[in-house]
């Protein structure tokens, strides 16, 4: 190759790599999220939705694999959002990914952040204690500990069906434990508790959840405002799809116990879940 091609060459890919950045820097960026939350239970459905422009043509996914990111599934441009539909979820399908669209006038679009879809259900759930109990004054300490028989090298802890902190398993009696430690609880620790166990070589597959546990802060003089009872995961109840908004109202023992004995009435499954 001669050097004036060479130089052409050079000037070429220069240009085109400068075209493709001034084309991605005009068009939204755009964000990918998983409808009704990324932990997916085995032989669950999920959409994954990703969001830009309205004028995209096309939506493309895309998922990380061991030789790197590799396109999955691809669909037509229809308003400001592409839908990526899972309709029975396996092992196959957790992973890392991230999402991207095609302009009419202006190419490729810069990728969005990247999403972990967690698959579930995949082994024995484990337990999930408080100590010293899972009701607390405002102001002390409270160890959330999550323990199973089987080996889990960590334990994801989640509230209110977002995942909230990891720990590293310990030996523990004939099983593994970890310990998650809140010092000084608030209004803003009460809710449902659930940990998941997972291995070190496949951190998107968990396995079961726990029973929920009701983590409850007294010597609240009320509730926070707005307090959220979330009934969609119980089996008599699963006409409710969104919580139920319980206006603010005084924390004393009997409208506590009353409210909740009436919730686990209607869902023997386990306490309600509890957010703001």
């Amino acid at each position: 190759m001669t050097p004036a091609l060479s130089v052409l060459l050079c000037l070429g890919l220069c240009l085109c790599k400068r075209t493709r950045t001034q084309a991605a820097d005009r068009l939204p960026r755009p964000s990918l999220r998983a409808e009704n939350g990324s932990l997916v239970p085995h032989g669950g459905a999920v959409t994954l939705r990703c969001r830009g422009s309205w004028e995209a043509e096309e939506w493309r996914l895309e998922k990380r694999g061991g030789s790197g990111w590799s396109q999955i599934k691809a669909v037509r441009g229809a308003g400001n959002e592409g839908e990526f539909s899972f309709l029975y979820v396996i092992s196959h399908d957790a992973g890392t990914y991230r999402c991207l669209y095609r302009h009419s006038s202006y190419g490729l679009s810069e990728l969005s952040d990247s999403l972990e879809l967690v698959v579930t259900d995949l082994s024995a759930p484990p337990s999930l204690a408080a100590e010293p109990s899972s009701e607390v004054a405002s102001g002390m300490n409270v160890t959330l500990q999550c323990w199973s028989e089987g080996w889990h090298d960590w334990f994801a802890l989640c509230k209110d069906g977002e995942e909230i902190s990891r720990g590293r398993t310990g030996r523990h009696g004939w099983g593994r434990q970890a310990d998650f430690f809140f010092p000084a609880v608030t209004p803003t620790h009460i809710g449902t508790y659930r940990c998941f166990g997972f291995h070190n070589s496949s951190p998107s597959l968990w396995s079961s959840p726990s029973a929920p546990l009701l983590l409850w802060v007294s010597g609240l003089s009320s509730l926070p405002a707005g307090f959220l009872v979330d009934v969609s995961a119980c089996p008599i109840l699963t006409s409710y799809r969104k919580p139920l908004l319980i206006p603010s109202l005084s924390p004393s023992p009997a409208v506590r116990d009353s409210l909740l004995r009436e919730m686990m009435y209607l869902c023997p499954c386990g306490a309600p879940e509890g957010r703001r």
